[in-house]
């Protein structure tokens, strides 16, 4: 088993009794707040001061460093390929980590290498637009941060070690059991705020290489789409395809692999009759759920994993004849 201990998150993602003051510290937008220097792109000094720092980082260029570029470039020509206002909006929220100061240096740095005026007003709209989302996104997260950060906490905070603080992966049944209980006793609670914060962890996370620690965030978002598609869907028809579905939700994705197997060899269960309940219930998710929402995002990409292995189980047992 491999142990997460709370230490290696350097205090920005502590949820364990050894850091009762952690809420202080964990701020999902923190990188955030650099935009606001970005923002000052505009001023001529802050301009010159930019072009002096991108003069001196090509002459030092490192393959590292040419790598950060060609992926700023890339954020900002998929930000300009966006075709309308909600498009833009998801763009950025989805990639709301990256607009650090880096990144405006950069957009600032191609704006003044533009050769077409086109292009450089282009550049400029882009740079307020973004600002201008960004900003919005940052104090509407603002508001609910706290609550969520500290729900965010208190579910890490069960699947820990009460003695060390530290965390076993994979989780035992007991574990996620408690991470559940303090989920479901929050049901008004488990909204975009927490999702939101829950991916920026795993974010800031995997940039730090704790990969332990996103595989435990992993978990919270799997439990999360457990707790949310885990209730029996009313016209479902009572299938026995429908009713495994319905218990494969409620289960640990562990367990999903020998649900299949058990119910198909009961003879209650086909595999294009399942994949058709699935499929029912994908769509309930895609068209009952805001577009763009953490939550769609979620439990969709849930449900898929179910698909992929649901068909990988049953491959396996046409195989076994």
């Amino acid at each position: 088993m491999q142990a997460v201990a709370a230490a290696s998150v350097s205090g920005h993602l502590r949820p364990c009794s050894a850091a009762p003051r952690a809420a202080a510290h964990v701020h999902p937008f923190r990188s955030c707040s650099a935009w606001r220097h970005g923002a000052q792109a505009a001023a001529p000094a802050q301009r010159r001061q930019w072009q002096r720092v991108g003069a001196a980082e090509r002459e030092s260029a490192t393959p590292e460093s040419l790598t950060a570029v060609q992926e700023l470039d890339a954020l900002i020509d998929a930000l300009l390929a966006k075709k309308g206002a909600q498009e833009l909006a998801q763009a950025v929220a989805e990639n709301i980590m990256s607009f650090d100061q880096r990144f405006w240096l950069r957009l600032a740095t191609r704006s003044d290498a533009a050769q077409e005026e086109e292009e450089k007003q282009q550049l400029a709209a882009l740079a307020k637009v973004v600002m201008q989302l960004v900003d919005s996104m940052v104090k509407r997260t603002n508001e609910q941060l706290t609550e969520s950060t500290g729900l965010l906490q208190e579910i890490l905070r069960a699947a820990a070690d009460p003695q060390t603080g530290e965390w076993q992966l994979p989780l035992s049944p007991d574990k996620l059991e408690a991470m559940r209980g303090v989920m479901a006793a929050n049901p008004g609670a488990l909204d975009e705020g927490l999702l939101a914060s829950c991916y920026s962890w795993m974010r800031k996370a995997s940039d730090d290489k704790l990969d332990g620690m996103v595989a435990l965030l992993q978990k919270v978002l799997q439990v999360y789409a457990c707790l949310q598609l885990g209730q029996p869907q009313a016209g479902s028809g009572g299938s026995g395809s429908d009713a495994l579905l319905d218990e494969l939700l409620a289960a640990d994705e562990a367990l999903w692999g020998r649900l299949i197997r058990q119910r198909t060899a009961e003879g209650d269960v086909s595999e294009p009759a399942f994949m058709e309940a699935l499929q029912r219930r994908m769509e309930g998710v895609v068209l009952g759920l805001p577009s763009g929402s953490y939550a769609q995002r979620v439990q969709a990409e849930y449900l898929k994993e179910l698909e992929e292995r649901a068909k990988g189980v049953f491959a396996d047992l046409a195989q076994e004849g």
